[in-house]
């Protein structure tokens, strides 16, 4: 039985002798039946029924037995691998002790491939194949992954291991775009000196190595393959057929073309005294009593699990006197104009919210001379004017009396009159104290001259010291996305960066990424792609020798950017993940109030991902704001802090933070099988607590708490009426358990967390009678 569909090849055969020289692929080889011998190099072992091996992308092997068997073979083209991964050959994958939990889904894996070719209905017996053979791929590289060997080469003696690990890296993925660069970055570094080294050690640059792996690999395909130059030149790595043809003809003195005719493809090369290659297919009734046999511990059903259980054992009793407190963000929160602060549900939404959140200032985003306050007559001293100062004096005075900073922006077409007659107006109609909330931010235009930007900057400068008591006055910059180096951006070159007296920036992990494009790398990139945006700021502000406090107004992490996917990817644990990790980076940070001021929907259909707001409609609570309820919930010090766990010590309580990030495509979030492999199984226990304890817990999931699953149980055309808000307004939170408990040797918990979940245990001492101490 055979079945091949270009990237990959199942068969299955009773071998009595096959040998397999190297190859662009990898193999996976499933005894079903009888054994075998396996000759992989120097190695020889023997398979018995059920047993699993790997052949890794350039091995010969050979397989010999001397009774009936049924080995079935699975071939995966090294060029459809690296297409899927291209990191997917940076290690090698390998059958051992360590991965026998895994070897039984591997087997039933390859069970449900195998029945897709034989019993498959041939319309769809492609794309259900292709469902296994992902299942199968995510599984290898999840489980049977090992650090890359460097092989010894003839002419390996003198090199130092680093230049070894190098020469091993380029095996690996010369087929894909790899530059010294990159070596250099893994290899911890500078370009420079591994250019220098390489070449000291191996005689040639590295990009010389390079080419010359591509070129000898590539005269090996045109020798022993029938594929096209053009087809070869791509899997090797080539930029294009032109670009390898002239360097083959550099290195060989001919064509690929008529190197090719001038050496006719050779016999294949066995090892002397073994017979030619004998086997037989295996007979349907034997195949499919194979199939049909149980697995020892049963069928599971359930998906691959791509995550190994997290164990953590602490003994709080041998923890530090004293640690790091933990430290929170200033929230600051954004409405679209100044006349939004005259409605009665913005002003309800804020105070509501400052209530449960503490509230730092409101940021206004448009250039606030822009608002509709500003009509006709506001600066004419002869008219009264007064109905637009009567309103600008009531929001101004109310945001004073709740304590709150109000950030203004203004920028090059902010006019120079109208600004200063303002600030001339508000000093004479406001009180000083209302004043001294004020910020002021311009926006800094790459697209405008120097002069222009420096004229603008000072001209409104001057006007703030003219009229106010020392504003703060600073600059808001989009810094460029992706890879690109912050410190030489122009902003640090300009005089105007030694006058302001802040930065205020974004931090969007949604700009590099389109999301119909499969790129593992730039997903898994953008994890925590606001913090390390945040880092590469104040890296460049070190370079230049200046200390600035960034402002964050707007950020956001990996999302939908549709109303469905954007709701059914929950990120919980992804968002407060980024909160903590610019805790110590950001002096501020902005969310919108709710999705109707931030304009979320766009005219196209799709939704505005570079911000977060912390309401839905109806001012139902969004995600985020129980991630950021969640978080200021938690004081004290930091006792452990990793990639799963928090654990903080206020006084005599404790905190146990449990978190389970994940990061994938989100258009994938329906599916539930696929987002159940995520899942986190966990095992914690706290030693040295004893006595009686209150233990709260609070769940935040997308099945505890999460707004959008809510919101899809309601299918009328009409949305749901008031009495359904207010329910949802009550289901739409974390979930919250508490319950008592006596320790003696300490408290354990067990669970798993599903994909981006948040757990948070709050530990709390009783007394005696019951209370709380």
């Amino acid at each position: 039985m055979e079945q091949q569909a270009g990237n990959f090849t199942v068969t299955v055969s009773d071998i009595s002798q096959l040998a397999q020289p190297e190859s662009e692929t990898l193999t996976l080889l499933w005894i079903m039946e009888g054994s075998v011998e396996l000759h992989n190099g120097k190695a020889q072992r023997t398979l018995g029924v059920g047993r699993l091996a790997i052949i890794n992308r350039g091995h010969s092997w050979s397989l010999s037995a001397s009774a009936p068997n049924a080995v079935m073979i699975l071939t995966l083209t090294a060029a459809w691998l690296t297409a899927l991964d291209g990191d997917f050959f940076s290690c090698e994958y390998a059958v051992s002790s360590h991965t026998r939990e895994a070897e039984e889904r591997l087997r039933q894996l390859m069970r449900q491939l195998l029945a897709v070719t034989l019993i498959g209905e041939r319309a769809r017996s492609t794309l259900e194949a292709n469902r296994w053979l992902s299942e199968i791929i995510l599984l290898l590289a999840s489980c049977f992954s090992l650090p890359i060997a460097a092989r010894p080469r003839r002419d390996a003696d003198g090199w130092s291991p680093r230049v070894a690990r190098v020469v091993a890296r380029i095996a690996a993925g010369y087929q894909q775009r790899l530059t010294l660069r990159d070596v250099a970055a893994a290899e911890f570094v500078s370009e420079a000196w591994l250019s220098r080294q390489f070449h000291k050690e191996v005689g040639i640059s590295f990009i010389q190595f390079l080419t010359a792996t591509r070129l000898e690999k590539a005269a090996a395909q045109i020798l022993t393959t029938r594929k096209s130059i053009q087809h070869i030149a791509q899997e090797q790595g080539f930029a294009s057929p032109r670009i390898m043809s002239d360097l083959f003809k550099r290195q060989y003195g001919v064509t690929p073309r008529r190197f090719r005719q001038r050496h006719p493809a050779p016999e294949r090369p066995r090892a002397r005294g073994l017979p030619a290659d004998a086997w037989r297919p295996v007979p349907a009734e034997r195949l499919y009593r194979c199939l049909n046999q149980p697995e020892e511990h049963g069928w599971d059903r359930s998906p691959v699990m791509v995550k190994t259980r997290y164990v953590r054992t602490l003994d709080v009793s041998a923890m530090p006197d004293r640690a790091a407190p933990l430290r929170h963000n200033r929230i600051v929160v954004t409405l679209r104009e100044l006349d939004d602060l005259l409605r009665k549900d913005v002003r309800r939404d804020l105070e509501r919210l400052h209530a449960a959140l503490p509230v730092y200032g409101v940021d206004i985003s448009k250039p606030f001379l822009s608002s509709r306050l500003f009509s006709a007559g506001w600066d004419d001293a002869q008219m009264a004017g007064y109905a637009s100062w009567y309103n600008l004096q009531e929001i101004f005075s109310w945001l004073a009396e709740k304590g709150w900073i109000v950030i203004l922006h203004t920028g090059l077409t902010t006019r120079r009159d109208l600004f200063s007659r303002f600030l001339q107006l508000a000093r004479e109609r406001l009180s000083p104290s209302t004043l001294t909330d004020w910020r002021f931010v311009w926006h800094w235009s790459p697209q405008a001259d120097e002069p222009v930007r420096q004229r603008s900057w000072r001209q409104q400068r001057e006007a703030l010291n003219a009229w106010l008591p020392q504003p703060p006055f600073g600059i808001w910059h989009r810094f460029p996305a992706g890879d690109a180096a912050v410190a030489d951006d122009p902003l640090f070159t300009s005089p105007l960066f030694r006058e302001a007296d802040f930065l205020a920036t974004q931090a969007d992990a949604n700009e590099l990424l389109d999301l119909s494009v499969a790129d593992s790398g730039r997903l898994a990139s953008s994890e925590n792609y606001p913090v390390q945006k945040i880092r590469q700021i104040h890296s460049a502000l070190r370079q230049h020798r200046r200390s600035l406090p960034l402002w964050i107004l707007s950020w956001n992490t990996l999302t939908g950017n549709t109303r469905t996917t954007n709701g059914r990817f929950f990120r919980g644990s992804l968002l407060l993940d980024n909160l903590a990790g610019m805790a110590e980076q950001a002096w501020l940070m902005g969310f919108w109030l709710n999705s109707g001021l931030q304009g979320e929907t766009r005219d196209d259909g799709k939704l505005e991902t570079s911000s977060l707001a912390l309401f839905y409609n109806h001012s139902l609570p969004r995600p985020i704001y129980w991630v950021l309820w969640l978080w200021l919930r938690l004081h004290g010090e930091v006792l452990v802090n990793d990639k799963h766990l928090l654990l903080l010590r206020h006084g005599d309580r404790y905190q146990l933070l449990l978190r389970n990030t994940v990061v994938f495509n989100p258009w994938l979030s329906d599916q539930e099988t696929f987002i159940q492999r995520f899942d986190q199984p966990f095992s914690v226990r706290l030693q040295g607590i004893g006595g009686r304890w209150r233990i709260k817990q609070h769940l935040f999931d997308r099945r505890h708490g999460a707004l959008f699953p809510l919101l899809e149980t309601f299918r009328s055309q009409t949305g749901p009426d008031e009495e359904e808000y207010q329910w949802l307004r009550h289901q739409a939170r974390p979930a919250l358990c508490t319950h008592q408990e006596t320790t003696d040797a300490g408290w354990h918990i067990t669970g798993s967390l599903s994909c981006n979940a948040l757990a948070l245990y709050e530990l709390t001492p009783l007394d005696s009678a019951g209370g709380v101490e």
